[in-house]
């Protein structure tokens, strides 16, 4: 099977407690070819390849979105990669080429208007606009901002950033542009910290909050041992 990097886009200023996870977790249960850091590099972790590039943008949208054209522009990078966030935990041994997503963006929009009082939010304004955007594209309108590894091809998501620049919701952006389809699910990301995790569960997210209770203690239990990318005292 062809191996892919796992590329992670990072805060200038990250901190190593829920990457250092991360990357246990993908030593241990994924086939890939080389990790990146992009912008960040927290104290105490050292991948394969450092890109210290600085982020553009007011939004954290915005400084994610320059620092993906940046990755996609790099030939250095496999022609596919892994896109991972640093609170992104594989459970289980992981090769699915298939995506996820969950379910149209209208229903999303729905769902967390709801908990609102059915009211617009920031964010799903920016949910709608991405929709309608899309719609007007001709394209289907799945969600695909759910947290779990995406596989990326490089070329494809410089055209669908470049022919959406507007549009933050970059995961669904490609997704829908690209046409990978992919199968629904539940978003696995935990947010509160007295949220135990499925011992079944194959995928993990936390927020920073849960990562500092029940989840959190879960994965170091979990994964130990340090990994390679782990600098020695």
């Amino acid at each position: 099977m062809y191996k892919y990097d796992v590329v992670y886009i990072l805060k200038q200023y990250a901190q190593p407690d829920e990457l250092r996870y991360s990357l246990r977790s993908v030593c241990e249960n994924m086939e890939y070819n080389r990790i990146w850091f992009y912008c960040g590099k927290p104290n105490g972790l050292a991948p394969d390849v450092y890109v210290a590039k600085a982020q553009r943008g007011a939004s954290k949208w915005e400084k994610a979105r320059s620092s993906l054209i940046d990755i996609c522009k790099n030939d250095d990078i496999t022609p596919k990669f892994w896109l991972f966030n640093d609170d992104f935990y594989l459970l289980k041994p992981f090769h699915r080429m298939k995506p996820y997503h969950v379910g149209e963006l209208s229903d999303h929009i729905k769902r967390v208007e709801a908990r609102h009082n059915n009211s617009w939010t920031p964010y799903t304004f920016q949910l709608r606009e991405c929709e309608a955007h899309l719609k007007r594209a001709g394209l289907t309108t799945l969600d695909y901002a759910i947290h779990v590894p995406m596989l990326v091809e490089r070329s494809t998501m410089l055209e669908a950033l470049k022919a959406f620049p507007s549009v933050p919701m970059f995961r669904s952006i490609y997704g829908n542009y690209a046409a990978i389809g992919g199968t629904k699910r539940d978003d696995v990301k935990i947010n509160s910290p007295d949220t135990d995790v499925n011992p079944k569960a194959d995928l993990l997210s936390t927020s920073d909050k849960a990562f500092k209770g029940k989840a959190g203690r879960f994965l170091a239990e979990r994964f130990p041992e340090p990994c390679r990318y782990e600098v020695k005292k």
